[in-house]
Order: C-alpha cells, then sequence, then structure tokens
C-alpha cells in the first residue's frame, strides 16, 4: 500500500506542476481511481515534505491545485539538446506515427515538472514547432495486450502461445513460441520467434495476433538473435528463396531523392553525368523491391534482373486492365 501511495504521490506533482489541467480532488480521485479522502492524505503529505501547492478555485472547472511555477525537484540535468530530443521523439509518438510507444509522453510529462521552467518552456516549444507526417505506419492501438505479454516474455525468458493469423491461411492457427526479438521495420512490429512446431526461427507481424497469453514455461533456445543474419538482404523482412543484383536507373528528377535516403543496407549510388542515377543493390527476394521500383512509375527502369523487370511489366499490366473501359456488348438485331 505505502508503495502505490508513492507512486501516486510522484504523480500527482508533474500533474499539477505541468498546469496543463486543472486538478482538485475529486479529478484526481477519479484519474488514480481510488477515494477523495486518499487524495486528501496525499497532498497533506506533500504539504508536510514541502511541496508549495495551493489551492486556485478559478483554475478550471470546479478550481483545482496549483504549484509555484518557480519550484520543481531537483532536476536529471538534462542539457537542452536532451530536452528538444525528448519533445520531438515524444511529439512523433503523440502523432501516432510509431505506434505501442505512447509511455514516452507518459515520460515526458513526469520529467517536465522536474526541469526548470526554462526547459519546460523549450519542450513545449519544440512540441508545438515540430510534427511527424506520412510514415504511413500501420495501426497497432489493439496490439498493446499483444506487446505487454511479449515484452514481460522477453524479459523473463518465457515461452508464449496464441492465434494468429497468417496470410498463408485461410483461418487462425494456433501457434506456440519462444520469442527471440521484437522490432519495428518498414510499417509494422514484428515478433522473430522460435516456432516449437517446426523448430525454426519465424517472424509474426504483431497485428496478425488475435490473442496471445504467457506460459509458464522457460525459454530453452538460444535467444542470441541478429536481425542482419535473420534478414540477410531482404528488401525489409521478407527474405527470398536467393539474392538478387539488382540494377535500377532513376531519371534526373528523381536521382536526387533516391541518392538522399538510404532504402538498403547494401545500396551504391552511381551518379551520371545527364543528372540521372543507377541504383544498385544486392537483394533477398523479389517480392518487396518490385513494388518499391513500381512506384517510382516512369521515372525508373529496371536494368537487372529481367525476372525483376518481367514482374515489374506484369502488375502494369494488370493495372491498366483495372482502368480500361469496360466493352459494351453488342446488341441482337
Amino acid at each position: 500500500m505505502r508503495g502505490k501511495r508513492l507512486h501516486r504521490l510522484l504523480k500527482i506533482i508533474p500533474l499539477i506542476k505541468s498546469g496543463a489541467t486543472s486538478f482538485n480532488a475529486r479529478k484526481l480521485a477519479k484519474y488514480f481511481q481510488t477515494s477523495k479522502r486518499n487524495i486528501y492524505r496525499d497532498m497533506a503529505i506533500l504539504e508536510l515534505a514541502g511541496v508549495p501547492f495551493y489551492y486556485d478555485p478559478e483554475f478550471g472547472e470546479g478550481g483545482g491545485y496549483r504549484i509555484h511555477s518557480k519550484w520543481w525537484f531537483p532536476h536529471v540535468g538534462l542539457t537542452d539538446q536532451e530536452c528538444l530530443d525528448l519533445a520531438i521523439i515524444a511529439r512523433a509518438t503523440e502523432s501516432s506515427s510509431i505506434p505501442l510507444l505512447e509511455e514516452v509522453c507518459a515520460v515526458r510529462d513526469r520529467l517536465l515538472g522536474t526541469l526548470p521552467s526554462k526547459q519546460q518552456d523549450l519542450i513545449r516549444q519544440a512540441s508545438e514547432f515540430f510534427d511527424i507526417l506520412g510514415l504511413n505506419i500501420a495501426e497497432h492501438g489493439h496490439c498493446r495486450r499483444v506487446m505487454t505479454t511479449i515484452q514481460t516474455a522477453l524479459l523473463q525468458r518465457q515461452q508464449i502461445r496464441g492465434r494468429y493469423f497468417s496470410p498463408h491461411r485461410s483461418k487462425p492457427v494456433r501457434v506456440s513460441l519462444q520469442p527471440k526479438r521484437c522490432f519495428l521495420a518498414g510499417q509494422a512490429w514484428y515478433l522473430a520467434a522460435h516456432d516449437n512446431k517446426d523448430s525454426e526461427t519465424k517472424l509474426f507481424r504483431l497485428a496478425k495476433f488475435q490473442e496471445l497469453q504467457l506460459l509458464e514455461k522457460p525459454v530453452t533456445v538460444n535467444t542470441n538473435c541478429s536481425l542482419r543474419e535473420l534478414l540477410g538482404n531482404a528488401w525489409t523482412v521478407y527474405r527470398g528463396d536467393r539474392d538478387w543484383h539488382v540494377e535500377i536507373w532513376f531519371a534526373p528528377e528523381a536521382a536526387d531523392l533516391v541518392a538522399e535516403t538510404r532504402w538498403h543496407h547494401t545500396q551504391e549510388i552511381e551518379r551520371q553525368k545527364d543528372g540521372s542515377a543507377i541504383f544498385r543493390a544486392m537483394v533477398s527476394g523479389l517480392e518487396e523491391v518490385k513494388w518499391w521500383a513500381l512506384g517510382w512509375g516512369p521515372r525508373a527502369k529496371i536494368l537487372k534482373p529481367k525476372e525483376l523487370a518481367e514482374e515489374v511489366c506484369s502488375l502494369v499490366g494488370g493495372i491498366i486492365g483495372r482502368y480500361q473501359p469496360e466493352q459494351k456488348g453488342s446488341k441482337a438485331l
């Protein structure tokens, strides 16, 4: 019980100190799911500890507690640059650009009340001026419980089981796994785990788990997992049966954009005199890279391998077919 109270006290201070929302005893009791009597006791402890709070009847609906703006707990000694970095990371998660990292915002808010007013203002200003858009990351809001289970399993080295909807199956399958690594790649979170049924390491997309349960079974396999060894030369995450030397020509209007981005860890860019560029990489499988190449449209031309060029041509033919007007049937005479 004392531990819960201490935890609550440490959270009450930054809530009041930030001044972003008014909190009276009723609102604090609702926020922490406790009684108003406990909140009054908490406030009495804070008063004995020398926290200079006061009640402002005109602050928000029904009044609220405030803490004098010039007071703060001994801070953690962040530099201004670290404050800016923290603000930008938190802003990214607030924008839902990086799902399953929402607690970064809670960490920022908790630290905010312990920092000098100058650095508090710096973090607030950075939150207003910086944003992150257009990452198009898959929605993972429903995966919070799955992620929590995986985090616990990884840290405590326990096995898990659940139901997983594989894109290669018509219905969910039961899986029994020994987790090794969790990572964000491309647009989604993935779990690298040893599949007990097939006795091999596989990748599982978190959004595809319909349920997941922690087992009272310790992990028995080696969990040392190098993502580079696991993914090989995959364009993003899915490895093909063999590696391909990919060579793509990019028109001058696309060359700068291609050259300024690290698309693949093996890539090489050769700039041409006319402003164009040739992109080269050793890629495992063609399934993922063909969609990337297709996205550049007429600004790119696949030079190697011919198999990749043929697959993209097939995709283009399918797209054209989709947009062809339907042939009207001839009327009977």
